[in-house]
């Protein structure tokens, strides 16, 4: 899909009416950009991607502003009165509803941007048996109010406090998330995670670089594995590129705070925290695809290849 210019003006005008932008100030400036992206988490051009995108889903009376909204609230995540503030005082209630649409909404296009099959994108070929990993994969922890009544099977060991854990693996080759999963109790396993979900995608064959925590399966390649200095290097250097991934989902606040919106019923607790992990994976990756942003070349270091165990 081509975004063209009158998409992203038409995205930058609500903008502008959104923020309430003062007619003495210059609009067109140099600092545009980062002024999208600090209270948007996105340019305009990722965020008129999304717009179209979600035309066909969104519910009557739904309008680019509210787009914003629903950005406001990810990147935010304060009270609602701080963020009823940034977007020109709606009601508190309108703001709630229009904002929640917009999150399902973007978060609905996960299985159309996060793709599995990316990780093959630029990716060396197979020699043999002799194969590649093609995907780094790691788990990330999300704090939580304390859920009642108390059990520790929320407690993160990463803050010490209650969270939910997150599976997210990159492709090595390309910019490119190609998976996420959760939320899981922040207590739970995650070679038990990989074994039953992501394992259960991947060819029995193929390697996954991993840390020194998961387990347990003779895919997962940690630090360690690998001939000599230089391949070993070359994992640390896939690896860094995760963590990049993790910092820049938590440049939304409101997956690097307490998440205020628990609720008697975990379960719908649990839905509305994956909606808001699920929006920010898909407006990162987009960021990726159409904003501009770049992770560290990983995929020009040496190929680091193994011989997989036969059965």
């Amino acid at each position: 899909m081509k975004i063209t210019k009158e998409a992203i003006d038409a995205i930058e005008q609500a903008a502008k009416d959104v923020i309430r932008w003062p007619d003495n100030r210059k609009w067109n400036s140099a600092d545009k950009d980062e002024r999208f992206r600090g209270l948007f988490g996105a340019p305009s051009v990722v965020i008129a991607e999304i717009w179209e995108r979600i035309i066909p889903m969104v519910e009557e009376k739904t309008y680019r502003k509210h787009l914003l909204w629903g950005l406001i609230f990810l990147k935010v995540y304060s009270i609602e009165e701080v963020h009823c503030a940034l977007v020109g005082h709606p009601t508190k209630k309108d703001f709630r509803q229009k904002s929640w649409h917009i999150v399902e909404m973007i978060a609905g296009l996960k299985e159309s941007i996060i793709l599995l099959d990316n990780r093959f994108i630029n990716s060396p070929t197979r020699q043999g048996r002799l194969i590649a990993s093609l995907l780094t994969l790691d788990c990330t922890d999300c704090m939580i109010n304390e859920p009642y009544p108390f059990h520790s099977m929320w407690s993160s060991v990463k803050f010490r406090g209650p969270g939910v854990k997150y599976e997210v693996a990159i492709a090595i080759y390309s910019n490119n998330i190609c998976w996420g999963n959760g939320p899981f109790p922040a207590s739970s396993n995650e070679s038990r995670i990989f074994h039953e979900r992501l394992g259960t995608e991947l060819p029995v064959d193929e390697p996954v670089e991993v840390d020194s925590g998961p387990g347990g399966d003779d895919r997962l390649m940690k630090p360690g594995a690998g001939e000599g200095f230089q391949q070993r290097k070359a994992k640390s250097v896939y690896r860094g590129r995760q963590e990049t991934i993790f910092s820049r989902l938590k440049q939304f606040k409101v997956l690097d705070s307490h998440f205020r919106h628990t609720d008697s019923d975990k379960e719908v607790m649990l839905y509305k925290h994956q909606s808001c992990f699920d929006a920010v994976l898909v407006v990162t990756q987009m960021k990726l695809m159409f904003g501009g942003d770049k992770l560290f070349n990983g995929g020009d270091k040496p190929g680091v290849y193994y011989m997989p165990r036969q059965p």
